[in-house]
C-alpha cells in the first residue's frame, strides 16, 4: 500500500468511527458474557449447596431410630420410655400424639415434652444421642382402662415412630 492511501484512510472519519464502534460493541459483548458466566457459576453453586443440605437432612432423618422400651399409664399420667437405637445424635421429641388404635381418633396432642434421664434429672440438651435412653411424662391425660391406644412420636427432623398399648 502506498503512503497516500494510508494517509487518506487515517483522515477519513467514517472508517475510524466504524472500527471504534466495532471495538466498543465487541468489548460490551465480552463483558456481558463474563457477567452471565459468573452469575451462572454462582447460581449453580448455590443450587448445589441447597441440594447437598437437603440430601444430608434426608439422610439424617433416615438414620433416626427410636425404640419404645416401655409405656406406662397410671390413671393420670402416661410415661413413655425411649431409646435412641439409631446411628445419629441429637434426636429431639417435637410432638406426641395419643389416639385410639381402633379408629385413629385423636385423643390429645403434646408439644415438646420434657425429656428426663432415669434418675429423674432433666436431660440438659433435650435430645437423645446415639444409644441414650430417656423418658417423658404426658399429663394430665384421662384414658379408658382396657382400651387400646397408640402413641406417635414426631422428632425434630420429622421422623414418625408409633407404639400401641392398652391403658
Amino acid at each position: 500500500m502506498n503512503l497516500k492511501k494510508v494517509r487518506k484512510l487515517l483522515h477519513e472519519r467514517c472508517a475510524i468511527s466504524a472500527v471504534i464502534s466495532n471495538v466498543i460493541l465487541a468489548g460490551a459483548v465480552i463483558t456481558v458474557s463474563f457477567v452471565v458466566l459468573f452469575w451462572a457459576q454462582y447460581r449453580s453453586s448455590a443450587y448445589n449447596e441447597q441440594y447437598s443440605e437437603a440430601v444430608n437432612a434426608d439422610i439424617a432423618k433416615l438414620k433416626e431410630r427410636l425404640a419404645f422400651e416401655y409405656v406406662f399409664y397410671d390413671k393420670a399420667n402416661l410415661t413413655v420410655y425411649l431409646l435412641n437405637c439409631g446411628t445419629i445424635d441429637n434426636v429431639t421429641v417435637q410432638t406426641v400424639y395419643i389416639y385410639f388404635s381402633s379408629n385413629g381418633t385423636l385423643v390429645k396432642v403434646f408439644s415438646s415434652p420434657t425429656l428426663k434421664q432415669f434418675n429423674d434429672a432433666q436431660i440438659a440438651d433435650q435430645d437423645l444421642d446415639e444409644g441414650e435412653e430417656g423418658y417423658f411424662v404426658l399429663s394430665p391425660l384421662s384414658l379408658e382402662t382396657g382400651v387400646s391406644y397408640s402413641v406417635r412420636v414426631i422428632t425434630g427432623r420429622g421422623s414418625k415412630f408409633d407404639y400401641t398399648f392398652i391403658a
